[in-house]
């Protein structure tokens, strides 16, 4: 016998995940009981063969929905209102779906998971989140049998090239980033890489996840790197601190925070090391102290692998549920330790633990404000904050 799987898109993560079930024909086979063959590939351009010259594509979806020998569906368009239709008529027509978008999966998450038992199929996302890394599952296992009470990690490898760049070469925001446009490691416009979108959206998953209960977009609040400069990267080398963009979220008694922004850590910190593009996921747990995850954020065969390991954990059955209750409640009063850059001529009015003036700069060091306050007293243009973790 023979499983046929559809893919929706034929890019960069599309190429690496055909290359890997092609590549690993017997070895897949082998543990799921049957040969997996991709039967059809969504595309806009259907006038090209795959790397292997099958002449596979359309640019019909109905082609592969209305198709009764198909029974999975890849999804990797990474767009937010077709990726819907099609994973919403995929779920209906009775086919698991995978999909490796973070912006659906994030903004569907409940209503995709809901249809999905409703229609007795499942719906995984493992490549949404953390590219290589397999935290989805090990997250979903986990909150089985642990209260999760906290997430905390690095999502974002753009963000996380950039300020590794600027902290071991010395250069200053505009150029990493226009290098990194040109080697591809950002986009033309970087708006939600380094403004925080992009890892909101893996945290909303991932806190989903982790506390049975529903988490959404709009409840996370974010603040990202575009306003750092050099005197920030310099202040924090010179004391063995370094900043990276980090997502965290934690449980209390039912209720939860959530924040994407800049963090100061130091060489105790499980992420201090964390460098260039990968991301790390922390997660606690009452079993144990804290479990760390860390690996390659992006790229044609990590990323391919990872909807290779979800399409093997489908057909073998061992797809794992996320159970979600309505209850939770969404509090987001964060009071920590904050470091600030200001101009120099800019007078703050909160309670602060150290204070220096760098040229034509202030940086404090607060004592525990409320986030709300201090963005609030940051009445100015010119400024950068990021919260101690020390």
């Amino acid at each position: 016998m023979m499983i046929n799987i559809a893919f929706l898109g034929y890019g960069t993560v599309g190429k690496g995940a055909y290359k890997i079930i092609n590549e690993k024909k017997s070895e897949i086979e082998y543990f799921v009981g049957d040969e997996v063959t991709v039967k059809k590939i969504l595309r806009r351009n259907i006038n090209v063969t795959t790397e292997d010259g099958r002449a596979i594509f359309t640019s019909d979806f109905n082609e592969i929905v209305d198709d009764e020998d198909i029974s999975l569906i890849v999804e990797m368009t990474g767009d937010l209102k077709s990726s819907y239709e099609y994973i919403k008529r995929a779920l209906e027509n009775k086919k698991h779906v995978i999909s490796a978008n973070k912006a659906v999966v994030s903004e569907y998450f409940d209503e995709f998971n809901k249809l999905a038992d409703k229609n007795g199929v499942s719906f995984l996302y493992e490549a949404a989140v953390g590219g290589s890394i397999p935290i989805i599952t090990p997250l979903k296992s986990q909150a089985i049998i642990n209260k999760i009470n906290r997430v905390r990690g690095i999502l974002n490898g753009t963000s996380n090239y950039l300020l590794s760049r600027m902290y071991n070469e010395g250069k200053s925001y505009s150029e990493v980033l226009k290098d990194a446009q040109e080697l591809g490691y950002a986009e033309s416009d970087p708006y939600d890489d380094v403004e925080g979108v992009d890892t909101l959206r893996k945290l909303t998953i991932l806190s989903t996840i982790a506390f049975n209960g529903i988490v959404k977009n709009e409840d996370i609040l974010r603040f990202g790197i575009s306003k750092i400069n050099d005197t920030d990267i310099e202040y924090l080398k010179s004391k063995n601190l370094k900043v990276k963009l980090m997502a965290e979220s934690v449980l209390e008694s039912e209720a939860f925070s959530a924040v994407v922004e800049p963090v100061v850590l130091d060489e105790r910190d499980n992420l201090y090391n964390i460098e260039g593009a990968d991301n790390s996921v922390e997660i606690f747990g009452e079993n144990y102290s804290s479990l760390v995850f860390k690996g390659e954020g992006a790229g044609s065969l990590p990323t391919g692998n990872a909807i290779v390991s979800d399409v093997i954990d489908v057909l073998r059955g061992a797809a794992l549920k996320v159970k979600t209750d309505e209850s939770l409640i969404c509090s987001n009063k964060i009071d920590a330790k904050y470091y600030v850059r200001v101009p120099k001529d800019f007078s703050l009015d909160v309670e602060v633990e150290s204070e220096e003036v760098i040229g034509e700069y202030k940086v404090f060091k607060t004592e525990n404000v409320s986030r709300e306050t201090l963005i609030e007293k940051l009445n100015c243009e010119d400024y950068f904050m990021a919260r101690y973790e020390i």
